[in-house]
This record gives C-alpha cells, structure tokens and sequence, in this order.
C-alpha cells in the first residue's frame, strides 16, 4: 500500500459530559491507518476550527499513523460536534450541529497538486460530508481530478442530509460500496420503489445498474453479506457483549478496505471486517483501540 486518500467530516461526539473525538471517515482513517501501521501513507482531508475541540483534534492525530498535510484550519468556522443519544439497544441517533469548520472544506491548491502527482490505491469519501455547498463542490472536483484503483463509498446518511442527485453521482464514481440495512431501504424507497424487498435482489440491481465491484451491507445483529462478481455472501455476527456502536460501522469498512488491498478471497474479506467490528463494540467510542495483532493473526496478515 502506497497511498490513501480520505474526504469528509471530523467532528466531536458529544456523550452527556464527555466529548469524543469522531466523525465517520475520521473514524475510518484511524482505523484503517492502525491496520496499516505504516506513517505517513493515509492523507485526510478535512476542516476543522481553530478552538479548542481543533487544537485537540490536532494533537490527537499527530500521535496516529496519518498525514495530516491537507487538514484546513478554519478561522471563521467551528470545529463539528455532534449530540450522541443511545436507544435501549445502544443504537445512536445524533443532532449534528450544522455550518461547521467540516461543512467548508476547500479545494485548496495543496488538493489539486496532490491529485495532479498521485496514484492512489484507495480513496474514500461518504454522503454526509457533503450535505453543504462548499465541500460537495470540493468532493465534485476530486472526483473529476483523482486517479484511484479502488473507491470507496460508505453512505452514512444522517436525517435529510442527502438528495438523489448526489446518491446517484457517487455510485456512478465508485466501485466499493458500504451500506445498512437503514440505508439500503432508502435507496430502495428513492431508485426501486416497486422492486420486492429482497437485500440480494436490490444489490444485485444496485451492482448492474451502477457497476459497482463490491457492495457490502451491515445487518447489525443479523451479520453482514456482500456482492462481488456475482458471488452473494452472508456472514452471521458472533455473539459479544456490545458497549457502544459508535464507529462500528466505520471500523467495518476500514477493515473491508484493508482486507481487499491486502488481497484476501471474498469470504475472508468480509469475516475480517466482521470481526474488526465486533472487537470495536465491545469498547467506548469510534477511534477505541482494540487488538490488532490478535485479528492479523487470525487471516495470516503480515
């Protein structure tokens, strides 16, 4: 692995009293830079604020394995938070708080250089980041400019912040996609409204209409299944006592990409991510540390 390239949101998760440092692609970026192990290899970009939450933010990632050359430091906007509540079932909902430093990222020069004069293995972006006019044009741009093997689309819809427009524009850009079950009956409700509720037939529809390579769909307690070439796979979760979600889906999807660089076979691809997964619920937030070695161990992963 080479280079990897990560766009969207870090913001702070707000639990009660304690503030946790997240955000979807930021907590992919560190999960899949831990995996990695190699500084240096896994850009992000991103905005944040010059305040206090930023000035955390900063010093949180500089002990991680991840260049932070193309982090924007806003003086006019705030660093994200976000309210966390967890359902009975430890499930999250969030308010998140809009107009942030994440909602103006720029398409700076250091972007356009760094697209110009690199090949990447792997680019990830979701939809969520985008739900503002300035960092969808800053997305829509690197879309047109970057030269990737593998593209990766998590959705991460949260409330109202997506339209079809930009659903569509993604799934025509990638090749990997992961989605839930919650999100793949909106996509159901906005592309299919008259096909059968069926999670293989609406991936397979998905995959042939959008040829999309890898589509990978989380079940929560049901497991996971995945499309790939035409093989559709469902893989059970394992039992574990469940501390907090947060992240989990993120972790999966880090894992997933990780697996497929590293060029396991499909079955091992999604067990990997499975198991990630599991190992990041039974800890407290997004960018929790679990045993990495332990898992790499277990696929043969040096």
């Amino acid at each position: 692995m080479k280079n990897i390239l990560v766009f969207g949101e870090l913001l702070y998760d707000i639990y009660e009293n304690n503030a946790i440092i997240g955000g979807a692609p930021f907590n992919y970026s560190i999960q899949l830079s831990r995996l990695i192990a190699d500084d240096g290899v896994l850009k992000f970009i991103t905005s944040i604020g010059d305040d206090d939450f930023g000035h955390n933010a900063t010093d949180f990632i500089s002990k991680e394995n991840i260049d932070s050359s193309l982090i924007q430091i806003s003086k006019q906007y705030n660093t994200g938070k976000a309210i966390v509540f967890l359902d009975e079932n430890k499930i999250p909902d969030y308010t998140i708080e809009e107009n942030v430093a994440w909602d103006n990222i720029e398409y700076s020069d250091d972007i356009s250089n760094i697209l110009k004069n690199t090949n990447y293995d792997l680019f990830y972006f979701n939809i969520l980041s985008q739900r503002n006019e300035t960092s969808y044009k800053t997305i829509k741009k690197i879309y047109s400019n970057i030269n990737a093997k593998y593209k990766v689309c998590d959705v991460t819809f949260r409330k109202n912040y997506y339209t079809k427009e930009k659903i569509k524009e993604a799934f025509e850009f990638i090749n990997i996609l992961k989605i839930n079950d919650d999100e793949l009956l909106t996509i159901k409700e906005l592309f299919y409204p008259t096909l059968e509720n069926n999670n293989e037939l609406l991936l397979k529809t998905i995959q042939k209409d959008f040829d999309i390579e890898y589509i990978f769909l989380t079940l929560g307690a049901q497991g996971s299944a995945v499309i790939h070439n035409g093989e559709y796979i469902i893989n059970p979760i394992n039992k574990v006592e469940v501390v907090d979600t947060v992240g989990a889906g993120d972790a999966f999807c880090a894992a997933l990409s990780y697996a497929i660089l590293k060029g396991l076979k499909l079955k091992d691809i999604i067990k990997f991510a499975s198991n990630v997964s599991e190992e990041v619920v039974q800890l407290k937030g997004g960018t929790a540390l679990y045993d990495i070695k332990k898992i790499k161990n277990k696929y043969n992963i040096i």
